[in-house]
Parts: structure tokens; C-alpha cells; sequence
């Protein structure tokens, strides 16, 4: 029987789990979108908690794949190393990675092309109604109107950040998890 690649499950795992979720703030975006839109008053507070929140969650799948797949990893081949733990955390990192944003152009391009454009015209909304001096507003809105204007930049960009997050969660999680130790010869007597 072949093994299964932990890094690769961990990923598809935690991919599904992201576009699930991504698919949930879009549905609260869009609710946020109807009650501005009806007239209803804005909490900037409960707006940050959200993004907070959505930011830890997203934080927490990336870094319990990385975990997981390391130390699947881990059971099925006692001879590791530091490099491959990494490797795998790595690995689990860019399936995540490419798979929901894979989802995320997909969804934004084909299933919902409106999704990108009505986030902005909320994020105007949001600044209009905000008890910032002018020039403040000006510049939040021009910030605002620039910044889906180029998807595919966008894209990678995302993708370098996440990789290189990723990078840093898997060489802390390696050195826990590589429970072989500093690979120290047991007689100390015994140096050469």
C-alpha cells in the first residue's frame, strides 16, 4: 500500500477549510453591504473585531496544517530530518496556498465578478461615513479604489507573503518537533 503524502492532505484540508470560511465573510461582506446600503448604523468596532478574528482564524488553519503534516510526517518515516520537516511544512503551506487562491480567482473572476467591485464600493462607503478629517478620506479612498486594480499582482504578492509566513512557521514547528535532538554522539567521552 502506497503512503499518502501528510503535507498534501494537510493542505487540501486546510484549503477546504479557508474556502469555506472565505465563502462565509463573503456572505457577511454582503449582509454588512445591504445594511449600509439601507441606511443602518456601521460599528467600526464589531468591523475590526471581524477582520481580527478572520486574520487569527486563517493564522491558526495554516499553522495546525503545517503542524499536522510535520508530524504525520514524522510517523511514517522515523529517519527524518530537520530539512525534511520544514519541507513538509512548506509544502503544506503552498497546496494551502495555491489551491484557495486558485478558488479565490476563480470565484472573483467567473462565479461572482461583481465581489471585487462591491468590496470597494463598501470600503467607500465605510470611509465616507467616517468621522476622518478630509485629506484623510481622500487618501483612504484612492487606497481603497487601487487596490483591486491589479489581481494578478495581487496574487502573487499574496502568495510571496503567505510562503514566506509559512517558511517561518515551518522552521520554529521543525525545531520543536525534531525530537532526535541536536544529534550529539551519547559518549561524551567518545569525541573525534
Amino acid at each position: 500500500m502506497k503512503k499518502q503524502n501528510p503535507a498534501l492532505i494537510y493542505g487540501l484540508i486546510g484549503a477546504a477549510i479557508l474556502i469555506v470560511f472565505g465563502l462565509a465573510m463573503q456572505m457577511y461582506m454582503t449582509s454588512m453591504q445591504k445594511a449600509v446600503d439601507s441606511g443602518e448604523s456601521f460599528n467600526f468596532l464589531k468591523f475590526i473585531g471581524v477582520g481580527i478574528l478572520s486574520f487569527l482564524i486563517i493564522a491558526g488553519v495554516y499553522i495546525f496544517c503545517i503542524i499536522k503534516s510535520m508530524k504525520e510526517y514524522r510517523k511514517i518515516n522515523p529517519d527524518y530530518t530537520y530539512r525534511k520537516l520544514v519541507g513538509y511544512g512548506l509544502f503544506a503551506t503552498l497546496v494551502i496556498a495555491i489551491v484557495s487562491t486558485a478558488f479565490t480567482l476563480l470565484y472573483s473572476q467567473v462565479i461572482d465578478p461583481g465581489a471585487a467591485k462591491k468590496s470597494v464600493v463598501l470600503a467607500e462607503k465605510l470611509i465616507e461615513n467616517s468621522n476622518m478629517p478630509d485629506d484623510q478620506k481622500e487618501k483612504a479612498l484612492e487606497g481603497a479604489r487601487k487596490q483591486n486594480q491589479d489581481p494578478v499582482r495581487q496574487t502573487i504578492t499574496s502568495l510571496a507573503i503567505t510562503l514566506f509566513c509559512g517558511l517561518i512557521v515551518s522552521l520554529i514547528a521543525g525545531a520543536v518537533l525534531n525530537k532526535r535532538g541536536k544529534e550529539f554522539t551519547p559518549n561524551p567521552n567518545n569525541l573525534t
